[in-house]
């Protein structure tokens, strides 16, 4: 074993150690935060916003960007807002944005990428989902919603829920109005027993926030480890020889490999400054990222279930396309 392999695996081991350190901070206080949004920014909420006569594209792709679901999550808000009637272009535009735009996802990337890119990339991804949004219901893709879907009255949750397989959310308004009327009983029934209320919210947020970051840990594991990896053992040369700035090719082919990927945006904490640095342009990390957290196969074969092939094309086809601008324009701009 010679010295080279040591001193790169000592660099490697450095890399992570610190990096899981940091970002194991970062993501602790970002996942607070997510849990006070989680206290007045529930499902139920959502879906009475978006009800609302007022509930537009842009409120729409607002609570999108703000809400802590993940891509999979949303999918059942989504579903009880179409059995509602709720505005089909709206209801699509918190579909595109929630999955892309969320306090975590914003996190990540001003970690991973600076403010100046992360603030580009919201605006972008705010703007394109708006479009996206509008562009389904001006072409009446509405008539593509399996009729035999909206007839039904629960849906499975995600893989993201651990007891996914053991329940399903019944979003019905008036059996959602019941059950806040009674978690407020319940609360208040709690109250009583507890004096401390505020104590004890406080004990739920920690919690949860500690659960929130557990989910999140093997992902950032993951990432600063390939990041470790390929900060120490892969050549500069050869990473920045195909994936540099100057090669627009990068980013569409970082896009196509995303597009059937499950990728969480919290993998690439520890592994975007590390393909940074050996020379990989930002450009084709947000296109493979973009890509990946957009079109995840659970996701999608969610939405199978709910639309016919049209909507499914143009949101895979958007997301696809949403990855390679994003991506030549952040090349072209900010590196």
């Amino acid at each position: 074993m010679n010295m080279t392999f040591i001193e790169r695996l000592q660099g490697a081991l450095s890399f992570f150690v610190i990096d899981l350190i940091e970002l194991s901070v970062l993501f602790i206080g970002v996942s607070f935060l997510v849990e006070i949004l989680n206290l007045y920014l529930s499902p139920a909420k959502v879906q009475k916003a978006l009800n609302g006569k007022r509930g537009g594209y842009f409120i729409a792709a607002a609570l999108g960007a703000i809400t802590p679901f993940c891509s999979c999550s949303s999918i059942p808000i989504t579903v009880g807002l179409l059995k509602a009637r709720a505005s089909f272009g709206a209801v699509m535009t918190f579909l595109f944005t929630s999955p892309l735009l969320n306090p975590i996802v914003f996190a990540v990337f001003w970690s991973a990428f600076g403010l100046k890119v992360t603030l580009f990339y919201s605006l972008f991804a705010f703007f394109v989902s708006i479009f996206a949004g509008f562009t389904l219901a001006k072409f009446g893709f509405e008539k593509y919603i399996k009729t035999d879907f909206l007839d039904k009255d629960s849906y499975k949750t995600c893989a993201c829920d651990k007891n996914a397989s053991k329940k399903n959310i019944d979003l019905n308004p008036q059996k959602i109005k019941k059950n806040i009327s009674f978690a407020q009983n319940q609360k208040f029934s709690n109250t009583k027993k507890n004096q401390n209320p505020k104590k004890l919210e406080a004990k739920k947020i920690l919690k949860q926030t500690w659960k929130q970051f557990l989910s999140f840990l093997p992902y950032i594991v993951i990432g600063i480890a390939i990041g470790a990896f390929v900060h120490d053992f892969i050549p500069q040369t050869l990473l920045s020889k195909y994936a540099n700035k100057d090669n627009p090719y990068a980013v569409v082919v970082s896009a196509f490999i995303g597009v059937p990927l499950y990728i969480r945006a919290a993998a690439m904490v520890g592994l975007a400054p590390a393909l940074i640095a050996k020379g990989v342009s930002m450009g084709s990390i947000l296109a493979l990222t973009i890509a990946g957290a957009g079109t995840s196969l659970p996701e999608m074969v969610m939405l199978k279930k709910m639309f016919k092939a049209p909507i499914m094309i143009f949101f895979i086809l958007s997301v696809f396309i949403m990855a390679i601008a994003c991506g030549l324009l952040v090349n072209l701009y900010f590196s």
